[in-house]
């Protein structure tokens, strides 16, 4: 457990190995929580890599209001928890997924990293296609007036192909089952206009993937930092026909080896 920068605590689940050559650290999506990458963190093990994770506040085992936060900012502060206490003496890369990716690009941007690498997964960038401007317009109203009020509930189809992966997320009792909350909603908003003009300030090497079939977070957002970060080493990589977790998906192990040779050729 860590302490958060207001008192809750934080629940953290490390693979360590003997001699590694770097460091990752990983930050899970909205509603979910950090062994549901465990899979991952034993691939990046494999190549000689220590894996730090972490339940967001309001996720899996972390204190916190679940799902809830009146600004990303706060989740931004979380992964500065943690990457606080992973060593700079190896090269050290950053994973997001989902939310996670855009909890990732915040903390980037707050301040340089010593960061040898970043990998985005699926990354929340943009709103929905079909969150037009009246919906934004009522989701601020609503977010200030009753900021718990539960709108949207995920659907488990859209996370994955794979229908062993599906069952799984809806009888896990660790992840949210809720509709998001306005209040985070709105602070999904505020962080998608702050992030968005500063893409071309983006200057990590990295790694954008996005499913293709993706209905959760839309692939406009990734291919619009792609094109415009600053980044000499970028790589856009979209996996056809895939929903929204990629590294849950069918074809799992593919995305999983991408993502540990992209790593392992930049250690």
């Amino acid at each position: 457990m860590l302490q958060t920068t207001n008192n809750l605590q934080l629940y953290t689940q490390n693979y360590l190995i003997d001699n590694a050559k770097g460091s990752v650290m990983i930050t899970h999506g909205l509603g979910e929580y950090a062994a549901r990458y465990a899979h991952v963190a034993q691939a990046l093990n494999d190549i000689g890599l220590n894996v730090y994770t972490f339940d967001l506040r309001g996720h899996g085992h972390s204190e916190g209001e679940r799902a809830f936060a009146k600004s990303m900012h706060e989740f931004r502060e979380d992964a500065e928890v943690v990457f606080a206490t992973i060593p700079q003496d190896l090269p050290v890369f950053v994973l997001g997924h989902s939310m996670g990716g855009l909890i990732t690009l915040l903390f980037l941007m707050h301040q340089k990293r010593k960061v040898k690498g970043v990998i985005f997964s699926g990354a929340a960038f943009e709103p929905g296609d079909d969150i037009t401007s009246f919906v934004i317009f009522i989701t601020k109203i609503l977010a200030k007036l009753f900021p718990r009020l539960q709108t949207t509930k995920l659907n488990p189809k859209s996370i994955s192909r794979d229908p062993q992966t599906i069952e799984a997320y809806a009888a896990d009792p660790l992840i949210y089952h809720g509709g998001i909350k306005t209040g985070l909603g709105l602070a999904f908003l505020k962080a998608f206009d702050e992030v968005k003009p500063r893409f071309g300030e983006f200057d990590y090497p990295v790694l954008i993937m996005h499913g293709e079939a993706d209905k959760l977070t839309n692939i406009k957002g990734s291919k619009e930092l792609y094109a415009k970060a600053a980044s000499q080493d970028k790589t856009l990589k979209i996996w056809e026909g895939a929903y929204h977790e990629i590294f849950n998906e069918t074809n799992r192990q593919e995305v999983i080896e991408m993502t540990a040779n992209w790593i392992k050729e930049r250690l």
